[in-house]
Formats: C-alpha cells, sequence, structure tokens
C-alpha cells in the first residue's frame, strides 16, 4: 500500500525494518516473501551493453596480429598511453590515437588529432571529424589493420 506519496520501493524498503513486536517467526516470513515478490516485479532485467547490437575489432595485420577486442563501452579511446581503453605498444601510434563511439547501431571512428593519422578503408581520416563504420570496414592506426565486425543478436 503507498500512503502518503511514498513510493512502492521506498515502501518496500521500510518495510521490513516495521515488524510488530508480536509478529510470529511465520508472519515474518510471509513478510517477507511479500518483498521480495514486489521488488522482483519491479525490477528491470538489465541487458548486456549495446544489446542487440555487437562490435568487435579483430586485428589483421601489423604488430597486433591476432589480437581481438569486442568493444564494450560508449567510447573506446586507442592509443599508446596509459589512459586508454585499447593500448597498442607501436611508435606509430599516438598516446590518445582516436575514439571509437557506440550509439545504439551505429559504430563512429574519430581521429583525436594523432601524428600519422588513421585510415579508414585506405582514406586518410579528417582530424574531429567521425566516420560511420560498418560491417567488414577495415582501419589503420599506426601500423595495425583492423577488421570492423559488426552484428545483430537475434531472440531465440
Amino acid at each position: 500500500m503507498i500512503r502518503n506519496g511514498a513510493s512502492l520501493d521506498t515502501e518496500s524498503a521500510h518495510a521490513s525494518r516495521r515488524v510488530d513486536a508480536a509478529a510470529t517467526g511465520a508472519d515474518i516470513a510471509v513478510m517477507s516473501d511479500t518483498i521480495d515478490n514486489v521488488t522482483a516485479e519491479r525490477e528491470v532485467a538489465r541487458t548486456a551493453f549495446g544489446k542487440p547490437h555487437v562490435f568487435v575489432l579483430a586485428a589483421v595485420g601489423g604488430p597486433a596480429t591476432e589480437a581481438v577486442f569486442r568493444l564494450c563501452a560508449t567510447e573506446t579511446v586507442v592509443g599508446r598511453g596509459g589512459e586508454v581503453d585499447i593500448g597498442l605498444d607501436d611508435e606509430l601510434v599516438s598516446q590518445q590515437h582516436c575514439r571509437l563511439r557506440i550509439e545504439g547501431s551505429v559504430c563512429t571512428i574519430l581521429d583525436l588529432g594523432s601524428r600519422n593519422g588513421t585510415r579508414w578503408n585506405g582514406r586518410d581520416l579528417r582530424a574531429g571529424v567521425a566516420q560511420r563504420l560498418r560491417h567488414l570496414d577495415e582501419i589503420e592506426i599506426g601500423g595495425t589493420r583492423f577488421l570492423v565486425l559488426a552484428g545483430r543478436f537475434t531472440e531465440g
């Protein structure tokens, strides 16, 4: 029951603390089950990041050959520095070389003003201009070539 404008979550949280002194062990168990059921009904199922879309960088050439990176965050910074999400040990890679951004079903790459640039399907990216990536696009970061793998999970 909601009283005085209190939310169901607040009411549920306080219900476990308001056990009548005369309540028996059975009464407490019933109250506990009721609270658990209300909480379970109110919880929203959490899905994996990006679901149903998934983006992967698979190295196909250069010093990092055979490396595979699943993009698991909204933004992923690639570089040689200590504060990057994907680190490449390559002198041709800048400290913070480029940024990959995922928004729903769209993944983009943005060169962060790197010294040697970033290439997309054989073309140089302009610094500060985002480029949409599609399945089987190829990007070069320093001496490493990556293949972009993009897919969608289906229920089943």
